[in-house]
């Protein structure tokens, strides 16, 4: 079985959104931990590391964070890391739902809602 994982210590407040947007980018299985995230496939296949990289980036990218945080793969573990000095603490914001104005999905995430109203536009 194939286990890679995320450090998200840099990053803690959006380790759960990178989470569930990377499981779903590679069709991976997330188990969340302290400071981290772990990803294991559904089969036998090995989880390509520079899959899991180029799911992290994408993640980051959807956000508007790619000069902010750097992605650090190294053999099984990928290490998130903020480039400029101390990480940001961001004000605790209130739960919300976001809902698809074109057939009503809801969802926690922006990033998944985001990715989910992408699809009407195919």
């Amino acid at each position: 079985m194939s286990l890679i994982t995320i450090d998200c210590r840099d990053a803690e407040h959006l380790k759960h959104e990178m989470a569930v947007f990377v499981a779903d980018w590679l069709e991976a299985i997330p188990a969340m931990k302290l400071h981290e995230f772990t990803l294991s496939r559904f089969d036998d296949d090995k989880l390509d590391i520079e899959r899991v990289v180029k799911a992290i980036r994408e993640f980051f990218a959807s956000i508007g964070e790619t000069a902010n945080y750097g992605v650090l793969p190294s053999d099984d573990v990928i290490l998130i890391k903020y480039l400029h000095g101390t990480p940001k603490q961001p004000t605790k914001q209130p739960d919300s739902m976001f809902a698809c104005t074109h057939c009503g999905y809801v969802t926690p995430y922006e990033v998944l809602l985001q990715n989910h109203m992408r699809m009407h536009y195919l």
